[in-house]
C-alpha cells in the first residue's frame, strides 16, 4: 500500500469529499497524529485511507475551522452537496 503526505491546501475536491465522508463530525484533537518531520519540524496529521493509499493529510487550525464549516450542525444542510437537502 502506497503512503503519501499531503497538504490539506492541495488535496483536491475528491479527498476533500472523502475527507469529509470519513470524518462527518469534524476532526478533533483526538483525530490528530502529532509526527516530528526529519528536520525537526511537528506537524499535525489525520490518516485517510483508500483502496491502494494511506494519506496523511497535514491539518492546521484553519483547516479544522473549513471542515467545521462542511459538518457543523446546519438543520437541513446536506454536507455532501452543494444545497439543501430536502424541502422545509
Amino acid at each position: 500500500m502506497k503512503r503519501v503526505i499531503k497538504d490539506y491546501k492541495s488535496i483536491g475536491m475528491d479527498l476533500l469529499q472523502l475527507l469529509i465522508k470519513s470524518y462527518p463530525d469534524g476532526i478533533y484533537e483526538e483525530d490528530l497524529i502529532k509526527i516530528t518531520k526529519p528536520d525537526g519540524k511537528k506537524i499535525n496529521v489525520v490518516e485517510l485511507r483508500t483502496d491502494d493509499t494511506i494519506y496523511l493529510i497535514k491539518m492546521d487550525r484553519e483547516m479544522q475551522s473549513q471542515m467545521d464549516s462542511f459538518t457543523g450542525d446546519f438543520e437541513g444542510l446536506d454536507p455532501y452537496s452543494d444545497g439543501y437537502s430536502g424541502g422545509v
